[in-house]
């Protein structure tokens, strides 16, 4: 039944749990790649550092893509009580997913990802999927995770809340549009992680807000 109150409960708990485990995933996701990709980097050396991406092609690479996967299964299941967020999400998730089967090009392969493309035309698509990805989440902070002003009227620290979705919105959103220039000129290596982890981890400090796990943000 739709209105079963159990069936709501559940469906609450399994939101609070998808939550929180997309909140650690990111931002502990530019750490990991970090540690697994400074020692065992096959290829090119230091690549680990260039992006999240990079970590694809390290010798422990099934961590990070592993990572990678629950977290778009965890998006395009989410529980989300609003039509918007959920669609979103499922967009999240169909590129994140899609940031995995299409890894950037890699100079010492000629065909690389799930589908066996073409270096370049598997680059291609790993740039549009990482675009679409950091967009959304930029999307759900500034507009979805923010409650509306008839939410705001029994709740304690909704209005701190907001403001701290929409701020780490607007950082996801320079950082971004920082990607895109990186595409048209040029700038250090390292830059790249950096950036990345000014979208990832604001994202996951929202997700953990959303997922009540700080005790001065909770009504």
């Amino acid at each position: 039944m739709p209105n079963d109150p159990t069936l709501n409960v559940t469906r609450k708990i399994i939101r609070t749990y998808q939550d929180r485990i997309l909140g650690f995933s990111f931002i502990f996701l530019i750490p990991a790649s970090i540690l697994l990709g400074l020692p065992t980097s096959q290829y090119t050396i230091p690549s680990w550092w260039h992006s999240v991406s990079q970590t694809y092609y390290a010798a422990d690479s099934a961590v990070m893509t592993g990572m990678l996967c629950i977290c778009g299964v965890m998006f395009i299941t989410h529980r989300s009580e609003k039509i918007f967020e959920k669609i979103v999400f499922v967009i999240a998730g169909i590129s994140t997913l899609g940031v995995i089967a299409c890894p950037h090009g890699e100079e010492f392969f000629e065909h690389v990802g799930l589908f066996h493309l073409s270096n370049h035309v598997s680059g291609f698509f790993h740039i549009i999927f990482a675009s679409i990805m950091f967009v959304t989440f930029g999307v759900l902070s500034f507009l979805n995770f923010p409650e509306t002003a008839e939410e705001l009227r029994n709740s304690k620290h909704g209005r701190l809340r907001n403001t701290i979705f929409r701020v780490n919105g607007i950082i996801i959103f320079i950082a971004c549009l920082f990607m895109l220039m990186r595409q048209f000129f040029p700038t250090y290596d390292w830059i790249g992680i950096i950036t990345e982890w000014f979208i990832f981890t604001p994202f996951g400090i929202d997700m953990l807000i959303k997922a009540n796990m700080f005790k001065a943000l909770k009504d």
